[in-house]
């Protein structure tokens, strides 16, 4: 794999890590220091709805093609490639397309605010709605790849309701959810004791812990409640 600067310098680079579930990945460039000049991250949680944004990338390989916005919305859910949910995604108009993908969007200030996920679009094209993974998961994801080669996420091994609610429409066999006996209708109130009602709390929860740590799950069943204890797993890819 070969890595083109800004100056038209290019350089063999390797892949350290991948993550499927955030949809990101971290490249080692064999470049000397001089060459390299890193971006800031910033600290995506007092991003705001309203400010400026600006996005580079390649759309349609047309290269150092910059776009300028503004956020349009946060805490957006997106899919990840291995179909899991990508969380606090930032929404924004900035000109998105296709080549987009994997560069940074930056605050006014340049400092990386997020990068490019995806779009929603109905022609394929910018349609003015735009997504990036926050630069706060960008950052706790390249260190975890950086530091241990790989990303491990929890799994409890359930479908939610589609509402958004914390109901159960399925569990998975064989997961740490199917194992401890939780079921489909039963609604999860509490994990490892934090409250839930929603479907975005119960990732939540889930994803704060690490794979092999148990937990108590209550949930609400046929009137009653019912408390069980789940040795979560690491999650599939």
């Amino acid at each position: 794999m070969r890595v083109r600067l800004a100056s038209g310098a290019s350089y063999t680079a390797s892949v350290v890590g991948t993550d499927a579930s955030t949809d990101l990945a971290v490249l080692k460039v064999d470049a000397p220091a001089s060459a390299l000049h890193p971006l800031t991250l910033a600290d995506s949680s007092s991003v705001v709805v309203g400010q400026g944004v600006v996005a580079i990338g390649s759309p349609f390989g047309l290269e150092n093609t910059v776009t300028a916005g503004i956020v349009s919305a946060l805490h957006r859910e997106i899919q990840a490639p291995n179909n899991f949910t990508i969380e606090d995604a930032i929404q924004t108009d900035a000109a998105i397309n296709h080549g987009n993908s994997g560069g940074p969007l930056l605050d006014l200030a340049g400092r990386v605010v997020g990068v490019t996920s995806q779009i929603k679009s109905e022609s394929g094209g910018n349609e003015g709605i735009g997504f990036a993974v926050p630069s706060n998961t960008v950052r706790s994801i390249a260190d975890a790849i950086v530091s241990k080669g790989s990303v491990q996420h929890a799994y409890l091994g359930v479908s939610l309701s589609a509402e958004g609610s914390a109901r159960i429409d399925s569990v998975r066999s064989g997961t740490p959810a199917a194992h401890a006996g939780l079921r489909s209708g039963d609604v999860i109130t509490s994990i490892g004791g934090r409250k839930v009602s929603t479907a975005a709390e119960v990732r939540a929860a889930i994803d704060a812990r690490q794979p092999g740590d148990t937990v108590r799950v209550i949930v609400r069943r046929n009137g009653g409640t019912k408390t069980v204890s789940v040795r979560l797993a690491n999650r599939p890819d």
